[in-house]
């Protein structure tokens, strides 16, 4: 059984997985979550980035049937 996307996203660096819950889950623009997380809106912007990314690949590799961009079966 693959893992949930709970454990996925626990499986995070912390402060990958605090700029997701910040943007996605509390409804917030990356410049709110920037301000509320004491970061420069760039700093938000590729944390948040890379959180999606590093997300997609979990998902890739877990649910390929829910993979996006980021799919381990492609040559890059």
């Amino acid at each position: 059984m693959p893992p949930t996307t709970e454990a996925m996203l626990r499986s995070l660096p912390p402060q990958h997985r605090e700029i997701i819950v910040a943007t996605y889950f509390h409804h917030r623009t990356t410049g709110e979550a920037a301000t509320l997380l004491g970061l420069t809106p760039t700093t938000a912007k590729a944390r948040l980035y890379h959180a999606m990314r590093d997300l997609s690949l979990l998902v890739a590799t877990h649910r390929p049937e829910h993979a996006g961009p980021y799919r381990t079966d492609v040559a890059a």
